[in-house]
């Protein structure tokens, strides 16, 4: 089984994790108030994603403007389209603690 750190190290690999939070759950800022956070925050995560796929039960993921449902052989089945949000997301944000 792997550690966390070996978890994590893959989500940033696999650039599920986005840079900026990867220095903060693995750089020298992990053990600051917002890093131990992020960290907890992300291996719940995973560790649900992992449990929830072991069920063999179809799980619902958002991929690009699309709704489907993902089965437990890989397969995706599209479920409906997910119009874009009005809202304005910035593309940088700044940590602050």
């Amino acid at each position: 089984m792997k550690n966390d750190e070996q978890i994590l190290e893959s989500l940033i690999a696999g650039g599920l994790i986005g840079a900026a939070l990867g220095a903060l759950v693995t750089g020298s800022k992990k053990n600051s108030e917002s890093g131990i956070i992020a960290r907890a925050a992300i291996l719940a995560t995973f560790e649900a994603y992992e449990k929830a796929r072991k069920t063999n039960i179809p799980l619902l993921i958002k991929k690009g403007n699309a709704l489907c449902e993902m089965r437990a052989d890989g397969s995706c089945k599209f479920i409906k389209s997910i119009p874009k949000s009005p809202n304005v997301v910035p593309k940088k944000f700044v940590l602050q603690e």
